[in-house]
């Protein structure tokens, strides 16, 4: 997996301090194409990252390391790499609608 993406998933809970996550409650996965995950918990406004699956995500986000990158760059949009198939989100859609909250 690239540094940027590592970067990303280690700086999230610094990133999220003082964020208002209120209402937001589950466990996200991040599963990258060719094998690597991060799972992302958000409770009580707390944020944690950690490598690998929880067995128990709320939501399941999958993509190619290329489409996180560029989402992340904000060289795609979210919906625009839902919509074309390259971003696939499994599980509750309510949950992962609350990430902006949290990647805004």
């Amino acid at each position: 997996m690239s540094g940027e993406l590592e970067s990303f998933f280690a700086e999230l809970p610094a990133r999220a301090a003082g964020k208002d996550l209120s209402g937001v409650q589950a466990v996200y996965v991040f599963a990258i194409e060719g094998g690597m995950a991060w799972t992302v918990r958000i409770e009580a406004n707390q944020v944690t990252a950690n490598p690998g699956v929880d067995t128990t995500p709320d939501c399941t986000i999958s993509a190619s390391e290329e489409t996180f990158t560029r989402v992340l760059e904000r060289e795609l949009g979210v919906m625009p790499a839902y919509l074309s198939g390259k971003l696939r989100v499994s599980g509750d859609l309510g949950a992962a609608m609350q990430l902006g909250k949290l990647l805004s």
